[in-house]
């Protein structure tokens, strides 16, 4: 019997060789819906290109940019030069560089320029994370070149192996340096808060009061502040916190009190107001001048040059006046027309920031009670103790579990991020030019640094 041969041609021709170009119902509605696709995704990208950027956003921006918020070319360049015409925030196709920053932000010397690798302004400042402070930098754009400084042929002056606010991080400069001769001349003036923080002293009008530290010591009105120089404590004010208690009354003759200024302009006042009062009468005025120089302005100050007034001994806490010691000498100053010398008053010179190469809010601290950071000042007796607190009284609070940029942690871990007190975007030099760093110099200059 003969085999059939089956070749391939032959078998060829049982197939339709057109099928492909046959169209069928499913096939039809496939290409519909993926040409219904594409051209819904273009018109989404245009139109989100033309009236906002929001779909291609990483997240919220901060509040510092929300000024130019849908304005995402503003910052966002192309990679690619000349590709500018694809979509804002098309993929990676955008970039932010250092100029784009520059442009708005002019900063000088900057630790990213003194490092082997330099960073774009980016690296350290992230946005798209919400409406955080965007200059809050992570720790470790600060940390990866302090952890381990490197100096260039001069010793170092400040700690070179800083690992966060908790690792390695010295006690504050105010009171490492701070010597007792410095003291003497930066305070100048007697205060005992431990007598002040007694409980039922003797008021006005002879009323019993217990005096609080905010009686004192306020905060600054933040009006035309900004965020970074507001919540600093004021200077002491003598017309608004001593005076109800000190008053600087200087005889029973005259009503007023002697203004809270320089020495020529106390002694003139109580000379023109005596010779008012009593004219004529220079037993009156010599006790007067010896009342306001000898018993209330040496109260808190240093007087010197004094001399010339009659010694007085100090009242008895009953006693109606006090009384002179030496009646001859008051006699001889009477019987003379020798001028008496203008006492000399040493002001107060206590500084308004202590703190002074670094930032602090008194404000946001205000939940906290005055004594649990300056614990020293209920036992004080000196106006030259130095109150601040240590970095160990900070710590408790502040101890390096919160980062600026997250997670959220329970209350009591408070943000420890190296930006939420230090600035380094030219801060010394914009201060100094504006007189407003109360004469702090730099001790150790960025440029005599390096990285490993």
């Amino acid at each position: 019997m003969a085999i059939r041969k089956r070749t391939t041609k032959l078998l060829a021709k049982r197939h339709d060789l057109n099928y492909f170009k046959k169209g069928s119902p499913i096939r039809m509605w496939q290409w519909r819906l993926a040409g219904a696709a594409l051209i819904a995704a273009v018109v989404w990208i245009i139109a989100s290109s033309v009236h906002s950027a929001q779909a291609f956003s990483s997240g919220p921006i901060s509040s510092s940019h929300a000024v130019f918020g849908q304005k995402c070319e503003t910052c966002h360049k192309p990679v690619i030069e000349g590709a500018s015409f694809l979509p804002v925030g098309f993929g990676s196709a955008r970039k932010v560089p250092g100029s784009a920053c520059e442009s708005c932000h002019t900063v000088g010397l900057h630790h990213a320029n003194q490092t082997v690798a330099s960073k774009q302004c980016s690296t350290c400042h992230v946005e798209h994370v919400g409406a955080m402070h965007l200059a809050a930098a992570p720790v470790t754009g600060c940390t990866q070149c302090h952890a381990n400084l490197e100096v260039k042929n001069v010793p170092a002056t400040v700690a070179t192996n800083i690992e966060g606010f908790t690792k390695g991080h010295p006690d504050f400069r105010v009171l490492r340096t701070a010597s007792p001769e410095l003291r003497d001349a930066a305070y100048g003036l007697k205060y005992n808060h431990a007598v002040h923080l007694k409980k039922d002293l003797t008021g006005p009008n002879n009323t019993k009061t217990t005096l609080q530290c905010s009686y004192c010591h306020q905060v600054e009105d933040p009006a035309g502040k900004d965020t970074a120089h507001s919540g600093r404590m004021a200077n002491v004010s003598f017309e608004r916190s001593c005076q109800s208690c000190h008053s600087l009354d200087f005889s029973t003759k005259v009503k007023e009190q002697a203004p809270h200024a320089e020495a020529a302009k106390a002694l003139e006042f109580v000379r023109v107001k005596m010779a008012e009062a009593a004219p004529g009468d220079k037993a009156a005025l010599v006790k007067a001048e010896t009342i306001l120089f000898r018993q209330k302005c040496a109260l808190c100050h240093t007087v010197s040059n004094a001399g010339s007034l009659p010694g007085m001994v100090a009242a008895a806490p009953n006693a109606a006046a006090p009384t002179f010691s030496n009646a001859r000498l008051l006699n001889a100053s009477l019987e003379t027309s020798a001028p008496i010398e203008t006492p000399m008053i040493a002001p107060s010179h206590a500084p308004q920031r202590f703190f002074s190469a670094a930032l602090f809010s008194h404000t946001a601290h205000n939940t906290v009670q005055c004594e649990e950071c300056h614990t020293p000042a209920l036992t004080s007796t000196s106006g030259k103790d130095n109150l601040m607190p240590n970095i160990a009284v900070c710590q408790k609070c502040h101890d390096g579990q919160s980062r600026p940029q997250g997670p959220a942690l329970s209350s009591g871990h408070a943000e420890s991020g190296c930006s939420l007190c230090h600035e380094y975007h030219e801060t010394l030099k914009a201060e100094l030019r504006t007189g407003t760093n109360d004469g702090h110099q730099p001790s150790f200059r960025i440029d005599q640094l390096s990285s490993k």
